[in-house]
């Protein structure tokens, strides 16, 4: 009992020290480390929210050159999500949950890339809601595999009966992670999450039985009462001075996200002559495109942030399987960050493919090639011979199966 007493005497005191170091009106601190990747530059750096209709800037701070720690204030009333924007250089976007009076802390780099994941000192919230994420990555990314091996034209109907079950045992997984959550959490935040995912799911009847017991827990949160309670003259309209905060802060996010993806356009010019060009290799080598041999050869441009070209990368390997070495798969890499593109090969597990990118050392994209936007590829004959273009998915599943049975 001594001992319990000591706690809680320990509690109140650093309370006490926390709220006297918070400016007026602030309940939340957050501390970031910055290693030299972000304080080598000068930037201003955010952190906002919704509140219902109303965009909030919760505070601002501004980085000096060569500064190692910064540390950002908000206010809450209860549990909310807040995200934290660099406008130079680190991450677009940290989404934080964070409750009253909580003191949170955590190292940021610019290779923790645009929107990571990030686990932190003094959120149990945040850090569920990261496992949680990557648990049901796991699942949606196997999920995304049985439906590539799914639009395999050549399938039977009992190969097809298969995959479908294993849809629906990764589906039962998913169903039993929300289920977990919303049994047990004790973050209101991470409790509405798992009422989202099943209010697509679940009809309208089950939803609000799922919501009440919810409401057991955290009678007084108005997120989890929105899914059955509307407010009787719904949310008052959103005001002229939150549409202009989220404009600014949607103008500093267009440019990062611009300053990381944007591509090369020549007027007049939609393709490119992709076998007169050579690329570097991720092993250092320098590769030309019309040295490649095959029957078939798929080259495809992609990117680590480009989600249509990695919901894509399963179907590609189906393609490789499908073809039964028939096919030589070249992806050529528009990352910016080789460093990240090359944890992504492996991530994937694309390494047994020829692996390529078009950015040189100073972050340039290669003179011609000419793609204006990705995913796009190029599948090639043995001859060299452009076969399509920009067929993605299905479609380039049923491609190659159409000429495996021309050969």
């Amino acid at each position: 009992m001594r001992h319990l007493i000591l706690l809680a005497l320990l509690a109140v005191i650093c309370s006490c020290s926390l709220h006297s170091q918070m400016p007026k009106g602030k309940n939340i601190a957050i501390n970031l480390k910055l290693d030299s990747t972000i304080s080598n530059h000068e930037q201003w750096v955010y952190l906002h929210r919704y509140d219902d209709n109303e965009f909030l800037i919760e505070d601002s701070t501004f980085i000096k050159k060569g500064q190692k720690e910064i540390t950002l204030y908000g206010y809450t009333p209860e549990e909310h999500s807040f995200s934290i924007l660099f406008a130079k250089k680190g991450p677009i976007e940290i989404y934080l949950i964070l409750a009253p009076n909580s003191y949170v802390e955590t190292e940021v780099s610019a290779t923790d890339g645009m929107s990571p994941l990030k686990k932190v000192k003094g959120s149990y919230a945040n850090n569920e809601r990261i496992e949680k994420v990557k648990n049901s990555f796991t699942i949606n990314e196997k999920k995304r595999e049985y439906y590539a091996e799914l639009s395999i034209p050549t399938l039977s109907d009992k190969e097809k009966e298969e995959i479908v079950k294993q849809i629906e045992q990764a589906d039962v997984q998913l169903d039993s992670i929300n289920m977990h959550l919303l049994k047990n959490s004790q973050s209101p935040n991470n409790v509405w999450g798992a009422l989202y995912y099943f209010s697509e799911k679940v009809k309208r009847d089950s939803l609000t039985i799922l919501v009440k017991k919810a409401l057991k827990r955290f009678p007084n949160n108005k997120q989890i009462k929105g899914f059955i309670y509307k407010p009787k003259n719904g949310f008052p309209p959103e005001t002229e001075a939150s549409k202009q905060r989220s404009e600014r802060i949607s103008q500093i996010i267009d440019a990062r996200i611009n300053e990381n993806i944007k591509l090369k356009e020549k007027k007049g010019e939609t393709t490119t002559n992709v076998n007169g060009l050579t690329f570097l290799s991720d092993k250092g080598e320098e590769v030309a495109i019309s040295k490649l041999t095959g029957e078939y050869i798929l080259i495809d441009f992609w990117a680590s942030w480009c989600i249509p070209c990695l919901e894509g990368m399963p179907y590609i390997k189906q393609a490789e399987n499908m073809c039964n070495g028939k096919l030589k798969v070249c992806l050529i890499s528009m990352d910016k960050d080789h460093k990240t593109w090359k944890e992504c090969i492996v991530r994937w597990k694309v390494e047994n493919f020829v692996n390529l990118t078009a950015i040189n050392s100073k972050g340039e994209q290669i003179e011609g090639v000419n793609i204006k936007a990705i995913p796009y590829n190029y599948l090639l004959n043995k001859d060299h011979e452009i076969v399509a273009t920009n067929i993605h998915q299905k479609e380039l599943l049923e491609k190659l199966n159409e000429l495996m049975k021309k050969e």
